[in-house]
């Protein structure tokens, strides 16, 4: 259970943005591109802006919206040991670096397209990991002649057989998400199992400045007709698609969160939805997003807030602007996701592997993020004080100039102690110096690239059903077909 708390607005702050996003929501209005969910806003009682596309959300439905959806959960997964519930408090939930369009290869350590078997070694090596709750392929693929459809819903069949854990699904559009969920309810015993028990998250990115795009919200309006988790996730920029001050910032990602979960609670009341920020600011002397930066920690912190103040689960982030899995990479990962543990995040769901700002993975950087996030999981649990953890009757025993380290009654207290409150790294190296030479002296990456390599050497993840393989097979190929023909 996390007790370290972190925070950065006042209860007065939080307020002043929560009144300001339903003057935003009232008075400018969002953009809705997607014609269901128009009808379904216009119908509930928004405004149409001069027959166009902006409609003003009464402050009271949105009010609405946010006081009914769901706040606690249960995310099922193929093998219920890895379900988990939502909304809790408990461990922040930890998954992959998502729609990576770059991969840096552990041979030539040279940044090239991903293909599938990429994808399935990190899913397989992360199915392994004690600390990665989600889990999926992080990376996007292109080419073969067949649409991002084909791809999106093949990955998807391939994770289920490489992880038994919780994973997202395609949300590139809603003819992608529909083909998703088909899959999905083959796992979960049909459509109707499906909706009682949530196994497969979609994504809906609003389009900043308030704007709700026509695809993402066709695949909110899918993932949420049918029960499924659906993360609502900005990533604003301040100083570019959001204002530079980073509370205009809040209230703007705010204003687009809360109105795409109004669009999910019109479709279906029951709808679970994850309040999500990734947002940052935009470095002004390079001209390039700053995804690493205390600024991109602050909003999450501030989100988090947010979140917990309308009883939303959330999630938030965790990365780096390196193009390397280096130094910069782990600095940057470590600090950013210590913030968003720090504050309670139910979530941070972009997290291993990523780097680039989201745009670059690889296998080593999975390594060690999975030491970052114990790491940072010691740093949430923070220190018991009792009387037993204050150990008096041990110093008192020892007494003054006596040592721990001798002693039956001392040594057992440090075995049992050390093994319970003590961080042990995964694969950060504390040897000294002769020791670790004469181990080979392998750096960090080294040891990362090692440690990669010997758990898909000997992990296998939970075999499917022959039969439920066969049915996900054929569905890829009805979208291969329809994907081809379509080409």
């Amino acid at each position: 259970m996390s007790r370290a708390q972190l925070t950065v607005l006042s209860r007065d702050e939080i307020e002043s943005i929560r009144s300001a996003t339903l003057d935003l929501v009232e008075e400018v209005g969002i953009v809705v591109r997607e014609p269901r969910a128009m009808a379904l806003l216009l119908e509930a009682g928004a405004t149409r802006v001069d027959s166009g596309e902006r409609v003003l959300l009464p402050a009271a439905l949105v009010n609405e919206a946010v006081g009914k959806v769901p706040k606690t959960w249960t995310w099922h997964a193929r093998e219920p040991k890895h379900s988990f519930r939502v909304g809790e408090g408990g461990r922040t939930r930890l998954g992959p670096g998502s729609a990576a369009t770059h991969y840096v290869d552990s041979e030539t350590g040279k940044r090239r397209e991903p293909t599938a078997e990429d994808g399935d070694r990190m899913v397989r090596l992360m199915d392994a990991l004690e600390l990665v709750d989600i889990n999926y392929t992080p990376t996007m693929r292109s080419g073969g002649g067949l649409p991002a459809l084909y791809h999106e819903v093949a990955t998807l069949a391939r994770d289920f057989q490489n992880t038994s854990k919780p994973p997202v699904g395609p949300s590139i559009d809603g003819i992608a998400a529909k083909a998703g969920l088909e899959v999905a309810a083959i796992l979960a015993g049909g459509t109707e199992e499906l909706r009682k028990r949530p196994m497969v998250a979609g994504y809906c990115d609003p389009v900043s400045p308030l704007i709700q795009d026509r695809m993402m919200t066709e695949t909110l309006i899918e993932y949420a007709a049918m029960g499924q988790p659906v993360f609502i996730t900005c990533l604003d920029l301040a100083g570019a698609s959001s204002p530079s001050t980073l509370a205009g910032t809040l209230l703007q990602q705010n204003a687009e969160i809360l109105s795409a979960l109004l669009v999910a609670y019109l479709v279906n009341p029951s709808v679970p939805v994850i309040y999500g920020c990734v947002s940052g600011a935009m470095d002004m002397r390079m001209g390039s997003a700053a995804l690493g930066g205390p600024e991109f920690g602050l909003l999450s912190v501030a989100s988090v807030q947010l979140a917990h103040s309308y009883g939303l689960p959330c999630t938030a982030g965790g990365q780096s602007d390196s193009k390397l899995p280096d130094a910069q990479a782990s600095l940057e990962k470590a600090t950013t996701l210590l913030a968003s543990v720090l504050a309670g995040a139910d979530f941070v769901d972009l997290f291993y592997g990523s780097f680039e700002g989201y745009n670059a993975t690889n296998l080593e950087q999975v390594v060690i993020d999975h030491d970052i996030a114990a790491s940072v999981f010691r740093y949430a649990r923070g220190i018991e004080v009792t009387d037993e953890t204050l150990s008096y009757d041990l110093i008192r025993s020892v007494g003054a100039g006596g040592t721990f380290m001798r002693g039956k009654r001392a040594l057992e207290h440090a075995l049992e102690w050390s093994r319970r409150e003590h961080h042990a790294p995964f694969v950060a190296d504390r040897r000294s110096r002769f020791a670790w030479e004469k181990a080979g002296g392998k750096s960090l990456y080294e040891a990362a690239r090692e440690k990669a390599r010997t758990i898909l050497a000997a992990h296998e993840p939970a075999p499917l059903e022959p039969g439920l393989v066969r049915q996900m097979d054929a569905i890829v190929e009805r979208i291969r077909r329809e994907s081809a023909g379509r080409a």
